[in-house]
């Protein structure tokens, strides 16, 4: 009986904690793979995330969080404090300056096709 109790209160911890995960996308200021890697690599340790992916083409970070370890806003700061813009907030300058130079803003404004005047 005291093994079908304890199995019974494994089985709804575990389902509760897996309940609790939430998603939220950051647009952010990236432009390219290092970029990616960077915010990727920073926000995997920030307490609380699950996963973390960019999407380079649209800017936007989606995050996979336990929102009883942290909260959008707290995501979003993380997001400043590595460098980059997150949704409204802006960069922590000092972490701006710290990013490689192909990570700042115009670094890839040669690599953006031209339009031919007709």
């Amino acid at each position: 009986m005291k093994k079908i109790i304890l199995t019974f209160f494994i089985a709804a911890f575990a389902f509760a904690a897996q309940a609790q995960v939430k998603t939220i996308g950051i647009k952010t200021s990236a432009i390219c793979e290092m970029c990616k890697e960077t915010l990727e690599k920073d926000l995997t340790f920030e307490k609380g995330v699950k996963s973390v992916n960019l999407d380079l083409e649209t800017k936007v970070l989606n995050i996979a969080y336990l929102d009883s370890k942290t909260d959008p806003d707290k995501l979003r700061k993380r997001v400043t404090m590595v460098g980059y813009n997150a949704d409204s907030l802006k960069r922590d300058p000092k972490a701006y300056a710290k990013l490689d130079e192909c990570c700042k803003d115009g670094a890839h404004d040669d690599d953006i096709p031209k339009k031919k005047d007709n």
